[in-house]
């Protein structure tokens, strides 16, 4: 009764977050319910703040909605797990595409299976991750491929930050339809593949498909159902390295797993090429950290710790930010009223700046990592509950191959900076930065 009747009421955020206080024996989180969005687009660092003064769990509004954040690894963490029947993850909206939907939003025995067959998929693909496997091999190839045309089309793009943003969104979208689905570089698969992607988002992501996705995803679909057959009969020409041949042999690939396939590898592009941007970033900050770098990929060893170190500071400085739930239900966290409807933003990024995890946090520092590696309730760059992104270490070695490539063969001299900026999505580098690669 008291879901329809608050679901009825046309209140704003703050009169429901007002009227539901008043109603309750715990009190909401402290804070004034003033915009939290449009303060953090101009300071990065406007929740943390705030948090030293509210304390780790406080409220504003954001996103239309009353708005939870709680900061502290250890703490998103026991949230996550204390309440896990009593949230839903705030994701892309793909029930009307995919049966069963997106596994980012599953729950229950359905998630479990398909997070199962993923994780099945994965290690027939990439065996811990060996850079020297089939997988590691190919996208190395990818890397310098990519990094080597970049180069040689300089005089015609003049280093411009248009030319290597889109080198870097194409080296990303390869890279992902080469994991996924096992499409070798330069082939007419590899560009069949590539055009399904321009079509689902000719300009990056789009958070709320509309009739064009829907036509274009519903290509791509009958695209990868023609290649599980010719991977049935052997007359594919995708590689038995990719996720798609192995659910094929596994017997695990339905219109479940295939619309995943596609939709996790479409949301990970826009994410993958702002990561190798933000490596470059650091890369062209910290010359002679690559030179550092670059000795040691030129060592040929299969173990590289300072150039491992450095794709997970990336990773902690810039790339890992937030996760977000929706209460389905009334929720009492650390003696506060988290109430039905209200998003609740997990401060990854936020959590990743505690001195005390990690000394200067707001400083880069490649070689942090070298030190020991955190706990998890210090540093969670792919997520905290059994929602934690599945694909966490192939992004990884992405990371690895990509800054490998990018030190042994160029010095990254910087042309344009600038701060980052928070975009349609997520931070990244400033939109005009640019960089001239030079040959080793």
């Amino acid at each position: 009764m008291e879901s329809s009747l608050w679901d009825r009421l046309p209140l704003s955020p703050a009169a429901y977050a007002r009227a539901r206080g008043l109603l309750s024996r715990h009190p909401l989180p402290p804070g004034d319910l003033v915009p939290l969005d449009e303060p953090e687009r101009r300071n990065r660092d406007h929740l943390r703040q705030r948090s030293e003064v509210l304390g780790p769990v406080f409220k504003g509004i954001a996103w239309d909605a009353l708005c939870i954040c709680i900061l502290g690894i250890d703490r998103c963490r026991r949230f996550t797990q204390t309440h896990r029947e009593s949230l839903r993850v705030q994701t892309l909206e793909l029930d009307h595409l995919i049966p069963g939907g997106f596994l980012c939003a599953m729950e229950g025995d359905q998630h479990r299976e398909t997070r199962k067959a993923t994780h099945r998929a994965l290690r027939g693909a990439c065996p811990n991750g060996d850079p020297e496997g089939p997988v590691g091999s190919v996208l190395r190839t990818l890397a310098e491929t990519r990094l080597a045309r970049h180069v040689q089309g300089a005089p015609s793009h003049a280093h411009s930050a248009d030319a290597f943003t889109m080198a870097m969104t194409d080296l990303a979208t390869e890279m992902l339809a080469w994991i996924y689905f096992g499409s070798r570089p330069d082939t007419a698969e590899m560009a069949q593949l590539l055009g399904h992607f321009r079509e689902l988002g000719p300009y990056g992501l789009v958070w709320n498909p509309q009739r064009r996705q829907e036509v274009a995803f519903q290509a791509f679909r009958e695209e990868i159902h023609r290649h599980a057959d010719a991977l049935r009969s052997g007359t594919s020409g995708l590689s038995d390295a990719g996720l798609l041949a192995q659910m094929v042999r596994a017997g695990a690939l339905d219109e479940t797993q295939i619309g995943n396939l596609i939709y996790q590898a479409e949301m990970a592009r826009s994410d993958i090429k702002n990561f190798l941007r933000w490596l470059t970033c650091h890369a062209a900050d910290h010359p002679e950290v690559l030179d550092r770098l670059a000795e040691e990929a030129a060592s040929g060893s299969r173990e590289c710790p300072r150039i491992a170190s450095f794709v997970q500071e990336t990773l902690r400085t810039d790339q890992s930010e937030r996760m977000m739930r929706v209460a389905v239900r009334d929720i009492v966290f650390d003696g506060f009223l988290i109430p039905r409807r209200a998003v609740v933003r997990l401060c990854l990024w936020e959590s990743h700046q505690d001195p005390g995890a990690f000394p200067e946090p707001r400083r880069f520092d490649p070689d942090r990592f070298l030190k020991g590696d955190p706990g998890s309730d210090q540093y969670a760059p792919f997520g905290v509950d059994h929602h934690q992104c599945p694909m966490g270490g192939v992004v990884v070695q992405i990371g690895e191959v990509f800054l490998n490539a990018l030190a042994r063969g160029y010095r990254v001299t910087p042309l344009v900076a600038g701060a980052p900026v928070r975009a349609a999505y997520h931070w990244e580098p400033a939109p005009r930065f640019a960089v001239q690669l030079l040959p080793r």
